[in-house]
């Protein structure tokens, strides 16, 4: 299946390439934050954005660097004229004007910090000196919300680092780490998917998911038109398999404003 994925990938790239060359719109990089790798990213994605591209006629290509670290360097240098992320509210993107454009539909995100089932941990401050793993330290509710928690906790662990947060998980259910910190939407779904049961011992306030966003140069007219195709997702009976592929409800409106709680917590912990 994922090798059918790169497959498919490399030949809409192809085609776009060619479309392109024979006076076609040329695509526009949509870039997507590393949570899965870039397999699972691509089979989630792609179909969103190929609906998205049809129905908005703004053609958008999927991209994304190796790395969380690779993909938001890329953001800041403006290799992306879209993105859903959120960590463009930390300090050193905000003289870049992003625009929040919509968000992923559905419950509030919040970070959890899950334990194997059979762990004899229970509480927090049982955490202390152990071995925590997180997706990157640029992540937001799976590495600055918790590591918050454990400072006001008072708790201080060795912080070892998964990559996106099916990586995270995976070394949690090998139990190579003693405990996992992780946005609530990945528990459930790889929980589900990998047939293994953790136990959460930490569960946050919730905060909007994550965001879709435009950078400032993209014409005022296309970043509306994307708006309005994301929008439309939720009800338009074309999007439904879309929506049942990726596991969502489609998109939401959302405002810069709703990420003030992002912008807060990044600061607490020096970004």
């Amino acid at each position: 299946m994922r090798t059918l994925t790169k497959v498919l990938v490399a030949l809409a790239s192809l085609l776009l390439s060619a479309g392109a060359a024979h006076g076609q719109p040329a695509s526009l990089a949509f870039g997507v934050l590393n949570q899965q790798s870039p397999a699972l990213t691509a089979e989630r994605w792609n179909p969103i954005l190929h609906y998205v591209s049809v129905a908005s006629g703004v053609p958008l290509q999927l991209r994304m660097g190796r790395t969380v670290q690779e993909t938001d360097t890329m953001m800041g240098r403006g290799d992306f004229d879209f993105a859903f992320t959120n960590h463009n509210f930390q300090s050193e993107f905000d003289a870049v004007g992003f625009k929040v454009l919509a968000r992923w539909a559905g419950e509030p995100i919040r970070a959890v910090i899950a334990v194997p089932a059979d762990s004899p941990i229970h509480h927090l401050h049982e955490l202390g000196g152990k071995r925590v793993s997180f997706p990157s330290s640029d992540a937001f509710v799976a590495y600055a919300v918790p590591l918050v928690a454990l400072k006001r906790a008072g708790v201080r662990v060795e912080e070892i680092f998964g990559g996106n947060q099916d990586g995270t998980l995976a070394q949690l259910k090998a139990k190579r780490v003693e405990a996992g910190a992780v946005n609530s939407r990945f528990l459930a779904q790889y929980a589900e998917r990998e047939h293994v049961t953790f136990r959460e011992i930490y569960v946050s306030d919730g905060f909007p998911d994550l965001a879709v966003i435009a950078h400032p140069r993209v014409p005022a007219a296309t970043v509306e038109r994307v708006r309005r195709a994301l929008l439309g997702m939720a009800t338009d009976p074309a999007a439904a398999s879309v929506l049942a592929q990726a596991q969502f409800k489609g998109f939401e409106p959302a405002t810069d404003r709703d990420y003030e709680g992002v912008r807060r917590t990044y600061r607490l912990i020096g970004q």
